[in-house]
């Protein structure tokens, strides 16, 4: 019998880059979690009188969100640009995304998309979390 030894990514090798003033992409370092979700469209082409369903896939579009730890740093820091980013009017979904799968190589998906939301809370004792929730816009690519 042959066994395979699989590597598996663990959480903490997760990280996220965000880019929103046309300069190289950075990483936020506070970040704490990130999802990606994909959906695909699809579109019924059932001949009439068929009798089971056949469908081919159609537009796909993404959304997602982003669990940042807030910091002193201020609105300075990428973290605050990324978070105020949901304060831009006239958004053109013009913001670079890269959501990292690991860290040392380049397992990754990419998008431009935009801030729709920032959810603030503060717990007594614990750390300040803030998440941002995201739509994509255009094309999703995947290096996985």
């Amino acid at each position: 019998m042959l066994f395979r030894s699989m590597a598996f990514f663990r959480g903490e090798e997760g990280s996220v880059k965000f880019e929103n003033d046309g300069a190289a992409t950075v990483t936020l370092a506070s970040t704490r979690s990130w999802s990606l979700t994909i959906n695909k469209d699809t579109l019924d082409t059932t001949d009439h009188g068929s009798s089971s369903r056949k469908f081919v896939g159609g537009l796909i579009s993404g959304s997602g969100s982003v669990e940042l730890m807030y910091t002193a740093s201020g609105s300075g820091t990428e973290t605050g640009q990324f978070i105020t980013d949901v304060l831009t009017t006239q958004d053109n979904a013009n913001a670079s995304f890269e959501l990292f799968l690991d860290t040392t190589g380049g397992k990754k998906i990419s998008f431009l998309g935009i801030i729709t939301s920032a959810d603030f809370g503060a717990t007594v004792g614990e750390l300040e979390v803030v998440t941002c929730n995201f739509i994509t816009s255009g094309t999703i690519t995947a290096a996985i």
